[in-house]
């Protein structure tokens, strides 16, 4: 976080932060729905006998759509579950990089964020560019 940005973020209200959390929380339990109804689809295709290869492929191709649907449900779960925590500590709708305000418009399509749309293109550019810093500061080409 940068020093002296905190002091412009504005106070969230009770009511704001309320409104927050019961989204978030609803996202969260619809999360755990999903994957609950994901991991009983798994079982349910690994229980399957397949008698011709042609069987063996539609229940493999649905066995890894399942996983990959669970595991992105997975790593949203996670975000939710971090935001609630911030909402916890009073730190929700503060920017995790620099400490600016996250923009409520950011914050209403994106309850879980963690930064502010400048930040969040800055994260999308390193990640998309075939060059990082290393912890020395000089460039090396990413792994």
């Amino acid at each position: 976080m940068s020093g002296g940005r905190e002091g412009s973020m504005k106070a969230m209200t009770g009511t704001d932060a309320e409104q927050y959390r019961e989204r978030l929380e609803d996202l969260r339990q619809e999360a755990l729905r999903l994957l609950d109804r994901w991991n009983n689809d798994m079982r349910s295709v690994e229980n399957e006998s397949s008698r011709d290869s042609g069987d063996q492929c539609i229940s493999h191709l649905t066995r890894e759509s399942l996983y990959l649907s669970a595991s992105q449900r997975r790593t949203l779960l996670r975000k939710v579950e971090a935001a609630l925590e911030r909402l916890r500590q009073g730190t929700y709708g503060m920017c995790n990089t620099c400490g600016d305000e996250i923009q409520p418009r950011r914050l209403e399509a994106l309850p879980w964020t963690d930064c502010c749309l400048g930040c969040q293109q800055d994260r999308e550019r390193d990640a998309a560019s075939p060059f990082s810093p290393d912890p020395h500061g000089s460039w090396r080409r990413a792994a």
